[in-house]
């Protein structure tokens, strides 16, 4: 019996419903150009696309240029990185094209790549029997590698087994019970013409326990009713033929009324039909009935109405004409035509098949491998793309927040300079002609009534004075002075008198950005010139040492130089000693003399920081 066209069929019975109708090859290819012109127009959807194509690729499996005709639909199905049906479909149409072209070794790959898709999509219970291992066998039996389909069935075996039971439990879909028939059909043949009786009745058992379990279940089963009730047929056909040939000729008219049934799907019945011819030539040789063995070869020839139930296999055709021409008596003619069925048969064809579809599984392998690493090259680029742009936007943004923040921080800048120059303004303009208006009452009364309240009065008022004058300095700078520029500024007159008088000097700061109020900077300008004009004019010195450095919460300024020192006799504020600890008072601060006389003196002087 031809079972590698049926299987194709079996296939596609369980993986997709077409609905294209019995069309010409050359109608279905022109719809094909169609679909393709209108989807590379943008005028057909990605999904439209796919859809129409499933319902037309079914019909064209026997074309040779179909795989070119799936390259759009392969882009379209692997663009989508997860699991889908149109993976898999795209699959099973090659699988069909392969197996109908007689790519036996690429049918097998990719129905095995079907198997894999289906599962990840969910379509296919996990762990159920492989559609991919039904389709190898029939290939192998097919291509009569009887021994490879009997090792491979028993690996099969002992999961058949277990069918009835979850048949019972509702563990089995009607998928799942029709490729188990499948397989025991297929195998209970090949043991058939291995003649291995004990096999095929075990095959033929567990198949009827399937059936007889189904029964039990009208309802889960009744969609598939005729392709069940064929393969059992069928298969009690085959067990029969070598022990009640006329239970077996029934069970074949039975067989044969099932697939010519409407309720058997129609773009299976021709293919099985044919199988199912076939096999009647066989088995009336076997019974010496010329008469059906030559009605069923006219069937087979697919003359008129019957051309699309014609087989494919001529050694098949060349071997019977032999045994119609030897029953009529024409021997010469029979063992020409039978010599020649033999030689056919016994050609490279057979004789290399099992490596031909070994090759041929490795390289659809290579190709299909190649083409994945093509979609992960292509997947890489458009994300490396896609990241490109990703960077730049993300660049863009940056530049433009910074940009922004720039902005908005300047005008922060500007509307705090704004409130200081305001503030400045007031207290210049308002709170200024106050305290000289304050101070003029002061000094009249001091004028006229010589008191020491008055007198302390008068200083506070100059010194609030002095505070208002700085505090609206700073509100109207830019830029508070710091410790760093006012060693700069020292740094500059040691400078000039070092080249002046030679004296030499050492200059130390820390934390130079610390920054300065006005009247602080302002006065520990002038204390430090106080102190080195101190130096120059009477300590007659080699060598000055200023360090200014910030302490925690206070400046420490610390001064000396290598002179002589003060006398313990003289008069300190001769020397301008005295002013520098009024401007120290002044800013809340603390002065320390150290006098090493004859071997100079230092000072420490600490203010509060602002």
């Amino acid at each position: 019996m031809r079972l590698s066209n049926p299987i194709t069929y079996c296939l596609f019975f369980l993986l997709i419903a077409g609905t294209a109708g019995a069309q010409s090859a050359d109608s279905l290819i022109g719809r094909l150009a169609t679909l393709s012109g209108q989807w590379r127009t943008h005028h057909l959807k990605d999904t439209d696309y796919l859809r129409s194509m499933d319902s037309l690729v079914p019909f064209l499996e026997q074309e040779d240029s179909l795989p070119q005709w799936l390259a759009a639909y392969r882009d379209i199905a692997f663009a989508n990185p997860k699991p889908s049906r149109y993976k898999a479909y795209y699959y099973t149409f090659m699988a069909l094209n392969a197996a109908n072209t007689k790519k036996l070794g690429s049918a097998i790959y990719y129905s095995e790549k079907n198997n894999n898709e289906r599962i990840s999509a969910g379509l296919f219970e996990k762990g159920g029997l492989s559609h991919s291992d039904m389709f190898a066998l029939f290939v192998y039996f097919g291509n009569r590698d009887y021994n490879r389909l009997i090792q491979k069935y028993g690996t099969i075996l002992p999961t058949l087994r277990t069918i009835p039971a979850g048949v019972t439990t509702g563990k089995i879909s009607r998928e799942q019970a029709f490729v188990a028939l499948s397989i025991l059909q297929v195998a209970e043949f090949t043991y058939y013409k291995k003649n291995d009786i004990a096999h095929m009745d075990e095959a033929a058992q567990i198949a009827r326990d399937i059936e007889d379990k189904m029964r039990g279940q009208p309802g889960r089963f009744s969609a598939y009713r005729k392709p069940f009730d064929y393969l059992e047929h069928s298969m009690g056909f085959k067990e029969q033929s070598g022990r009640n040939p006329a239970e077996a000729a029934r069970l074949l008219d039975l067989a044969i009324a099932d697939v010519r049934d409407t309720a058997f799907p129609e773009h299976m019945r021709a293919d099985y039909s044919t199988g199912l011819f076939e096999e009647a030539v066989d088995f009336y040789s076997g019974l010496h009935k010329p008469d059906s063995v030559r009605h069923y070869l006219t069937l087979l020839w697919g003359i008129g109405v019957n051309a699309r139930e014609s087989t494919t296999d001529r050694v098949f055709i060349a071997a019977n004409d032999a045994f119609l021409l030897g029953d009529e008596g024409h021997y010469t003619e029979a063992y020409r035509q039978l010599r020649n069925a033999f030689e056919m048969r016994d050609s490279a064809f057979y004789a290399v098949s099992a490596d031909k579809e070994n090759n041929l599984y490795a390289l659809a392998e290579a190709d299909n491998a190649h083409a994945e690493m093509l979609r992960s090259e292509e997947k890489k680029r458009r994300a490396e793309q896609a990241n490109l742009y990703l960077y730049f936007i993300i660049s863009l943004l940056v530049l433009a927040g910074g940009a922004l923040f720039l902005v908005n921080r300047e005008r922060q800048r500007r509307r705090l300079l704004n409130l200081q120059v305001s503030l400045a303004r007031n207290f210049h303009d308002d709170i200024g002609p106050m305290l000289i208006y304050a101070n003029a009452l002061a000094k009249k009364a001091l004028d006229e009534h010589p008191a020491e309240s008055l007198t302390e009065l008068k200083t506070h008022i100059g010194r609030i004075m002095n505070e208002v004058r700085a505090i609206s300095h700073d509100l109207k700078s830019n830029h508070l002075g710091t410790i760093g520029d006012l060693a700069g500024e020292n740094a500059t007159l040691l400078e000039k008198i070092k080249e002046s008088t030679g004296t030499g000097y050492t200059l130390r700061t820390e934390n130079p950005h610390q920054p300065l109020s006005h009247i602080q900077y302002t006065d520990l300008v002038k204390i430090t010139r106080e102190l080195i004009g101190n130096s120059i004019k009477h300590a007659a010195c080699k060598k000055i040492h200023l360090e200014i450095k910030a302490l925690g919460p206070d400046l420490v300024l610390q001064y000396s130089d290598d002179g002589k020192g003060m006398e313990p006799t003289g008069n300190p504020v001769g020397i301008g000693l005295q002013n520098i600890r009024e401007r120290v008072a002044g800013l809340r601060g603390i002065f320390l003399l150290k006098n090493s006389w004859p071997r100079g003196y230092s000072i420490q002087i600490s203010i509060p920081l602002i």
